[in-house]
């Protein structure tokens, strides 16, 4: 975490943003919800853990908003993490609206009162501290939407505060939609096959998904003898799924500890998993189910 022990808090949003709410250029409380964006930030060497960089985006299910002044000479954006909420604030020096250019010697952006004659910036997902800064930041792109919306915004930031190390990152807000997670289902059918010489188990059921990605079915299964007990594993050939369609997929359990499998009941956990390729995000889906297994 940036800073020195300053935890965040979900807080911070009901603290920040009637706050802003009186900046001079009438910037609303309730930032206006943009498309598909991203967000980052980093901290200078030698702070530890695992914070030095931290990734936000609409497609891992991050928030976005963002509102602008009424005069387009500041932009509030906000990023609503459940338990990890962050605000960006920029500002153009009094009187001068936002564009695309360099805004360097920035100052901490007012929470009250009138903007300032140099720019102000403020990066803050912690509570308390940064009474003052030093900055900067940069807009490569700009477009206004109708009102105080904002259709595009390509920013990068940087600040250091009087109590915390440096922090920089980039903002990223696009006119995209946010496209739709990727959903998976994955149904075991209720009978089986067992072969006498291998001992080996055949499943079968279907699976599902909404994008078209590739996966097999694993899992374990048990099967409860009279002396005894055999696990074994589950997995299929890998399955190029279509979206919208149900697709069987066939698949073997062996057992793994040198106990065959036979007739009667197996219990089956399977599992599907797939990287969603509009998102940096694993989507499972899986299923237990009592099979029932039949010679072949």
């Amino acid at each position: 975490m940036p800073g020195r022990g300053l935890v965040r808090t979900a807080a911070l949003l009901a603290m920040v943003l009637p706050a802003a709410a009186g900046l001079l250029g009438g910037a609303v409380a309730e930032a206006a919800p943009v498309g598909n964006s991203t967000f980052m930030w980093s901290g200078d060497p030698g702070e530890g853990g695992d914070d030095q960089a931290r990734w936000y985006a609409s497609t891992d299910g991050d928030v976005f908003g963002a509102t602008a002044s009424a005069d387009h000479g500041s932009i509030s954006v906000t990023i609503n993490r459940p338990g990890d909420p962050w605000t960006l604030d920029l500002a153009a020096p009094a009187g001068q609206e936002l564009a695309v250019g360099d805004y360097a010697d920035a100052v901490r952006f007012p929470e009250t009162g009138p903007r300032p004659a140099v720019p102000s910036v403020f990066a803050n997902g912690y509570r308390g501290g940064c009474a003052t800064l030093t900055g900067g930041f940069g807009i490569k792109k700009l477009e206004w939407g109708p009102g105080r919306t904002v259709k595009e915004l390509q920013v990068y930031y940087n600040q250091d505060c009087d109590d915390r190390n440096v922090l920089h990152g980039e903002l990223n807000i696009t006119a995209t939609p946010v496209p739709p997670r990727l959903a998976l289902s994955l149904t075991i059918a209720a009978d089986g096959k067992v072969a006498s010489s291998t001992g080996r188990a055949t499943l079968h059921g279907t699976v599902t998904c909404s994008k078209p990605v590739r996966f097999s079915v694993t899992g374990t299964s048990v099967q409860q003898l009279q002396h005894t007990t055999t696990n074994g594993i589950v997995y299929s050939p890998e399955i190029a799924c279509v979206p919208g369609r149900s697709m069987p997929w066939t698949g073997e359990s062996r057992d793994l500890n040198g106990v065959a499998f036979v007739k009667g009941k197996l219990s089956v956990d399977a599992v599907i998993r797939a990287y969603d390729p509009d998102g940096s995000r694993v989507v499972e889906a899986k299923q237990t189910k009592l099979v029932t297994l039949t010679k072949s």
